[in-house]
């Protein structure tokens, strides 16, 4: 069955973006027709990306993933953004600056994946969905080998149905890093790229699709809010972070 056009925006073309993408245009080419998928990173591709990445050519990630997309997916449009998602104070965040304010990119009705490796860029666009009525925030990580975690944050007419992550996790509210589009190049090109393996970057981009199959495709509760999983261990384990549920437990 297909679905009204929606517009998805991921922020991150990375270790999680590049696998997510791949299944992402697929769902909305065949279930949403004529859906806008905005990929949005400012960060380029490099050769020692390749162990975990999937890419064809070195350049920027957004503009690199969605011309590889666009040459295979003709029913959904494809729109890359190069550029760094940034807070509402940075003053240089112009349309030629390569960076763009959180409250700028998100709009209402969007379905957002925030799959950027950073808890600081990821606030962002958490407390930018947090202003909007109706909206969608799907985010994942691994911080350590083949652990990870995906969690989704909804609105509904201008109240919370799932908890802003912040009500759980501390990083959320006193972001450990700093984010990469407000750091100088120099400072960005001193990140370190972490314990991330693939296994555990297709994982995430995996429960990541199925939370989207559940809760947008098929229109189904998001009661399992948050996922933790162990490919290690072979188990996951759901919570449920409903607003509803946290008042009442």
């Amino acid at each position: 069955m297909q679905n009204e056009p929606k517009r998805f925006v991921m922020v991150g073309a990375g270790g999680i973006g590049t696998w997510l993408a791949a299944g992402l245009v697929r769902m909305l080419e065949w279930k949403f027709p004529g859906s806008a998928l905005i990929i949005v990173d400012g960060d380029n591709y490099e050769p020692r990306n390749l162990e975990r990445q999937d890419f064809t050519q070195i350049g920027n990630k957004a503009a690199v993933k969605a011309a590889e997309l666009s040459k295979q997916f003709k029913e959904t449009f494809i729109f890359p953004i190069p550029k760094w998602v940034v807070s509402d104070d940075q003053p240089d965040a112009t349309d030629d600056s390569g960076k763009i304010k959180a409250s700028t990119l998100i709009t209402e009705n969007d379905i957002v994946i925030a799959v950027v490796d950073n808890f600081a860029a990821r606030k962002l666009l958490f407390d930018a969905a947090s202003k909007l009525d109706n909206v969608d925030v799907f985010t994942g990580g691994n911080d350590d080998n083949l652990f990870g975690s995906v969690y989704h944050y909804r609105r509904r007419n201008g109240q919370d149905v799932t908890a802003h992550p912040a009500t759980t996790h501390d990083e959320y509210q006193n972001p450990p890093d700093r984010n990469p589009g407000e750091l100088s190049c120099q400072e960005r090109a001193e990140i370190e790229g972490g314990t991330q393996v693939l296994a555990t970057n297709m994982a995430v981009a995996a429960f990541i699709l199925g939370r989207i199959q559940k809760t947008i495709v098929s229109d189904q509760s998001p009661e399992e809010t948050e996922i933790y999983f162990d490919l290690g261990l072979g188990m996951s384990q759901p919570y449920n972070r409903m607003v509803e549920q946290l008042v009442t437990s």
